[in-house]
């Protein structure tokens, strides 16, 4: 439900606040939602949203000295925390915004991946190193060196080869969503890719997840280390990020203008609000298009336990889910409406 709602505004903005869409409107989209499905007022499917229902979540991970010793017995635990809530309970809102965070979050890793690949190959630029977690698999790491050189004067954003590194990063992006074919357009040059053609918002949301990704590796001391989160309390990449890199976007970008240049074309390049993350054209009359579905690994795990924040984002990255994951997360708003029926225990 939510997912389908960020791809479609992802895939048909309106204006930049459709690109990476504020907390505030996907609350309204979850209202209505709920207001339909239950047949009552927004304000009564406010009240719900805002209660603590039991939803799946994933259990707490404990640490070396919170390990119950062997042949010892558990500490009692009536399952109350401080302030009179219960364990297991959850925010509706809350339990659903995790769906925001993670659907952005792998839009993040997607653009990251792509572009260290393409400059990996083509500028001989970073490590291959084995993925966490798998044998097959390698990511490329940049060292320390590296990533600050690439972040120097915005040089991965200036540089001729880097810069096609983004665009190939936005393609991925695109790609991975189902809509690549909304933002291609046939080249003037014959033998040439199709140009990418898309928002400033676009452009600023995969380089401003690569930025991040660079000033993590920049903060580490060596290639093997892994990379630090350099944002207290929340995990690199934001929403707040993304409205400071439109601006960069534009001003770097500001002499291209609307024209295709390196295979990418900004359909608002000289448009006065292309850099206004609350600017929304009207809606034009008619029906809206349907978009395809999300692939499977952009389906957000909705069953981490972890505290959201106000622009939507998690306090981790956590693990890529696994096959009963996304079974789980695939169910989280069916999960939700179900426990507003009563099938799971409403608490006070």
């Amino acid at each position: 439900m939510v997912v389908d709602f960020l791809l479609k505004k992802l895939g048909a903005p309106r204006g930049a606040a459709d690109v990476w869409v504020d907390i505030s409107d996907v609350d309204v989209f979850m209202q209505n939602c709920t207001a339909e499905r239950f047949d009552i007022d927004v304000d009564e499917a406010d009240k719900l949203l805002a209660r603590r229902w039991r939803l799946p979540q994933r259990r707490l991970r404990q640490s070396a000295e919170a390990v119950t010793p062997v042949g010892a017995l558990p500490a009692a635990n009536d399952g109350t925390l401080a302030g009179g809530l219960r364990r297991n309970t959850t925010v509706g809102y809350r339990y659903l915004h995790r769906a925001v965070s993670h659907f952005y979050q792998r839009i993040g890793n997607k653009a990251v991946s792509a572009f260290a690949s393409f400059v990996n190959n083509k500028a001989q630029i970073g490590t291959l190193r084995r993925a966490r977690g798998t044998q097959t698999k390698f990511d490329v790491v940049f060292s320390p060196h590296e990533a600050a050189a690439l972040l120097a004067n915005d040089a991965f954003m200036t540089e001729l080869v880097y810069r096609q590194g983004i665009v190939r990063a936005v393609r991925t992006v695109f790609s991975v969503l189902g809509i690549l074919d909304r933002f291609s357009e046939v080249s003037g040059v014959s033998g040439a890719t199709d140009v990418i053609a898309c928002f400033t918002a676009h452009v600023a949301l995969v380089t401003m997840k690569i930025r991040s990704h660079l000033t993590r590796r920049a903060a580490s001391q060596s290639v093997e280390e892994e990379v630090a989160d350099v944002s207290p309390g929340l995990n690199a990449g934001h929403r707040t990020e993304w409205v400071e890199e439109l601006a960069v976007v534009r001003s770097l970008f500001e002499a291209q203008g609307a024209r295709a240049s390196n295979g990418l074309r900004l359909v608002d390049g000289t448009a006065p609000h292309r850099d206004d993350p609350s600017y929304r054209e009207p809606a034009p009359p008619g029906p809206a298009q349907p978009l395809p579905a999300a692939a499977d690994d952009m389906n957000p795990p909705s069953t981490t336990a972890a505290r959201g924040s106000a622009d939507g984002e998690e306090a981790s990255d956590g693990d890529a889910p696994g096959p009963l994951e996304r079974a789980a997360d695939a169910a989280a708003s069916a999960a939700t409406a179900h426990g507003m029926e009563g099938v799971y225990e409403e608490l006070d």
